[in-house]
């Protein structure tokens, strides 16, 4: 899977080609510190990405094809807790990196 910044890229299924296979898949999105406004934007963009991809309603029976929720969780606080006690069933997991860095560099790097 290629395309946009180069996330991690955890899980079972990590290294192996995306099943071709079409069934049903449950996303989940855990998100820190986000005020309601904020987690209401990212589900509409998600809503909006699903919509634009022909994974929505559609014909003209309406099929509901996605369903986009925004509920309160608690934070796991490391990402070895998120993928054993919310993600543990996930053939797949992405921790998305907002800016890609060289590995030596840390987040509050300061040369002086």
């Amino acid at each position: 899977m290629t395309g946009g910044f180069p996330h991690v890229h955890l899980g079972p299924h990590a290294d192996a080609e995306p099943d071709s296979v079409p069934r049903s898949y449950r996303l989940t999105v855990l998100l820190e510190r986000l005020t309601e406004l904020e987690a209401l934007a990212v589900g509409r963009a998600v809503a909006d990405l699903l919509a634009a991809e022909g994974i929505a309603i559609r014909d003209e029976d309406e099929t509901v094809r996605s369903i986009v929720g925004i509920e309160r969780h608690p934070w796991p606080m490391t990402v070895e807790a998120a993928t054993a006690e919310v993600l543990g069933n996930a053939d797949h997991i992405l921790v998305p990196k907002s800016v890609p860095q060289a590995p030596d560099l840390v987040q509050d790097y300061n040369p002086n």
